[in-house]
């Protein structure tokens, strides 16, 4: 599938063009130079290219432009045009390299090419969305190296950003950044397509360098409307974005796209692939359960009955699989059809029917569910990960915090002395287990339960641990000060940006419980550093939704827009993605602008 994906696009396919070629030292690649084409030049070559399609097929000759603006002139590039409708490609050509006005012009006649003569007229033309990507300079990679495996290629390789080269003999074959973000493919996985495109063994592999380069991108998404530019797909996210306004479209948005995605049993489509245009048939019953939750959470913030009406019927369905634990009077769990009885879907359906908007109706149940997760500690503090028959200790880093938020939860209604006791054991076993660890998917859950209970304990230990492990991860952010790419700016990424994604929304959960906690107990100093770490956070995660101009190479939009992209640069739309991505933004707002409605 994938393979046929980039091949639709023709240009990685078979582009016989000669790059320019800059010289990089061994081992210490170059950075490819950016293509500086501003706004007006962008817009004079999509006219160009309009004009050179309105009138392809014509016994005319190519439209030549009779003015040529200054600083276009000079320019020397080569250019790929792309013609879409309704996200569908139709064409694509490539021209130059030589005068990018000429390139753009023989890229757009290129693409008319396959069409069949006479079939439209300038009207449907004048619906089409032209897509133009002018190509820069080529720099290698490290030679020596199997490109085709992650770890060889992946640190070299900006997502969204780098295309891909290579030449061997006559024969040239590339992957444009835009390709990639439009297959969701993986930069290896690109890589691999580019050596079996000429046939390559692997001894080959390694004496034929890999070379990247970066693109300027753009559409005109029809004749009477202003172009898109686009960065790794994108659209950019202004700080400003993050206002009472700003946060509370951008929620709404996600809880109608998820809304939208129920299904009639009540459970979610797992993920969808816009650039494939199918829905996977993967599946997750801990995310499923975590959805729900989020529904619940904005039913009840919101008072929208769809989001309420979706949580009921998701609530519906997990219900079904509530069991008694035969050791424990009055104890339950929810078992899951795949025998594996997974804490985190007790724990996400107990914070469900917490958060609902009609919580009295299901407290006997909520209470069984509560009193179930408690007979899984141990008395070191650990908790097991399943409920009996099933036997398991994976996945500390979720499920024992997201236990424990949901008996947080509960002590913040009716503190009891038996919730208490599971926190003092578990924060001495689990504090121990981060120092070994340093696992940044800990945090999130971690977090979230401790800042709720110190509110009320007014611990000294539960707030030094909250603040020891916000600041593991707020030093991970990516700012204008480690990053140069303002769209990633605010994501948790550690060294580098090819982690930046959707787990940050997940973390933004967190960060918003310990600036709470910070005000509380009056840390000043904190509450600043974490008012900033919240804003960046939920720019990115603002940054990470689906915008109706970046939807453009999506055959069915109301499949993509409003959802949360599994990172800048891939387009995977999965339901947790989604629900991290409400609950966080909803925090935020409610951290950042408490006084607004």
């Amino acid at each position: 599938m994938l393979a046929h994906k980039l091949r639709i696009a023709g240009f990685a396919a078979a582009s016989l063009i000669a790059p320019t070629v800059l010289p990089a030292e061994q081992n210490a690649p170059a950075t490819p130079p950016p293509v500086l084409i501003g706004e007006p030049h962008r817009e004079y070559l999509s006219r160009v290219a309009r004009r050179t399609v309105q009138d392809a097929g014509l016994p005319e000759k190519p439209y030549e432009p009779a003015y040529v603006p200054e600083g276009l002139a000079t320019l020397s590039a080569e250019a790929v045009v792309r013609l879409r409708h309704h996200g569908y490609l139709f064409g694509v050509g490539v021209g130059g390299p030589g005068s990018i006005v000429r390139a753009t012009r023989d890229a757009a006649l290129a693409a008319c090419g396959g069409l069949p003569k006479g079939q439209f007229s300038r009207l449907d033309k004048d619906e089409w969305l032209i897509e133009i990507e002018v190509l820069g300079s080529a720099v290698a990679l490290p030679s020596g190296i199997d490109w085709t495996q992650p770890s060889a290629v992946e640190p070299f390789i900006e997502p969204g950003v780098d295309g891909l080269l290579v030449i061997v003999g006559e024969a040239t074959r590339r992957v444009c950044p835009s390709e990639i973000v439009a297959s969701e493919s993986t930069i290896a996985e690109a890589a691999k397509l580019l050596a079996q495109g000429l046939q390559l063994t692997a001894g080959q592999i390694a004496r034929t360098p890999l070379m990247r380069f970066r693109t300027a991108h753009w559409y005109e998404p029809s004749a009477s409307r202003s172009i898109v530019s686009l960065h790794r797909g994108l659209t950019l996210v202004s700080p400003n974005a993050v206002s009472a306004a700003g946060l509370k479209e951008a929620i709404d948005r996600i809880a109608e796209y998820m809304v939208y995605r129920q299904r009639s049993t009540g459970l979610f489509s797992y993920q969808f692939e816009p650039g494939a245009d199918r829905f996977s048939d993967e599946d997750n019953v801990v995310r499923q359960a975590g959805a729900t939750m989020a529904l619940a959470v904005h039913a009840q913030w919101s008072g929208r009955s769809a989001s309420l009406a979706a949580a009921d019927a998701a609530v519906a369905n997990h219900l079904q699989g509530i069991s008694a634990l035969p050791s424990a009077s009055g104890a339950s769990f929810i078992a899951t059809g795949d025998g594996k009885n997974k804490l985190g879907v007790t724990a996400m359906l107990a914070l469900a029917l917490a958060q609902h908007p009609d919580a009295a109706r299901f407290e006997t149940t909520r209470q069984r569910l509560l009193a179930g997760m408690l007979t899984l500690q141990r008395p070191s503090g650990m908790f097991m990960t399943a409920f009996p028959p099933a036997i398991d200790v994976r996945g500390q880093d979720y499920f024992p915090g997201e236990a424990l938020l949901a008996l947080a939860d509960e002590y913040d209604r009716r503190p009891s002395p038996a919730i208490l006791e599971a926190f003092d054991r578990a924060i001495d076993f689990y504090r121990d287990y981060f120092d070994a660890s340093r696992s940044a998917a800990f945090v999130s859950w971690q977090v979230q339960a401790f800042a709720l209970m110190a509110k009320h304990t007014k611990r000294k230990d539960y707030n030094d641990y909250v603040f020891a492990l916000t600041d593991h991860l707020a030093a991970k952010q990516l700012t204008s000060a480690n990053c140069a790419w303002p769209e990633l700016h605010g994501a948790i990424a550690g060294p580098g940006s090819s982690q930046a994604g959707a787990s940050t929304a997940s973390y933004l959960e967190a960060f918003t419980d310990a600036l709470v906690l910070a005000s509380t107990i009056g840390d000043a100093e904190r509450v600043r550093r974490y008012e900033g770490l919240v804003r960046d956070a939920a720019r990115f995660v603002i940054q990470l939704q689906v915008r109706p101009e970046e939807a453009y190479f999506i055959r069915s939009p109301q499949d993509a827009v409003g959802g949360i992209r599994a990172a800048p640069a891939l387009n995977k739309l999965r339901i947790d993605h989604c629900q991290h991505a409400l609950v966080a933004l909803i925090k935020a707002r409610e951290a950042l602008f408490p006084t607004d409605g």
